[in-house]
């Protein structure tokens, strides 16, 4: 499934646009105003420090969602899945289906067990999930109906 990752290309775009941003507070004249008649190099330096801030939560969002899922694939329990069935949910994100699957899981310490999961799966992929399907799995060990697609 997805994997989160990031691009520091375009990271370095905007980090460098709030940069900017706060040095043209320090450059601009101090009579400069905005439309509204505020001192334009407050808005300036506002403006990009929000621009910062926002860059820089968002990499640690991601960095943390990278971590959780690479500690569950080191530290939960390898197993099995059998689609039974997938359906939508009539959700999207970022124009992505989210799916719910009927899951047939086979674990050497849970047996054979149904889970129902959700997950949000590319347009590319939806095919390889089709029912029947088979894909690796890792499962929570101190809750197995979390599961998460190893694939």
């Amino acid at each position: 499934m997805a994997t989160w990752g990031i691009n520091w290309s375009v990271f370095k775009v905007f980090i460098l646009i709030g940069v900017a941003m706060i040095v043209a507070g320090f450059l601009v004249s101090p009579e400069a105003k905005t439309d509204d008649g505020h001192p334009l190099k407050v808005f300036l330096w506002a403006f990009g420090g929000f621009w910062l801030v926002s860059d820089l939560a968002l990499i640690l969002v991601i960095r943390f969602m990278a971590a959780r899922r690479k500690n569950a694939l080191e530290t939960w329990m390898p197993a099995t899945a059998k689609v039974l069935s997938a359906s939508e949910t009539g959700t999207y994100i970022n124009n992505l289906p989210k799916i719910r699957f009927t899951l047939e899981v086979t674990s050497d310490t849970h047996g054979v067990y149904q889970v129902e999961h959700r997950e949000v799966v590319s347009f590319l992929q939806i095919a390889t999930y089709a029912a029947g399907s088979v894909h690796p799995v890792r499962v929570d060990p101190g809750n197995p109906q979390k599961i998460m697609f190893a694939d």
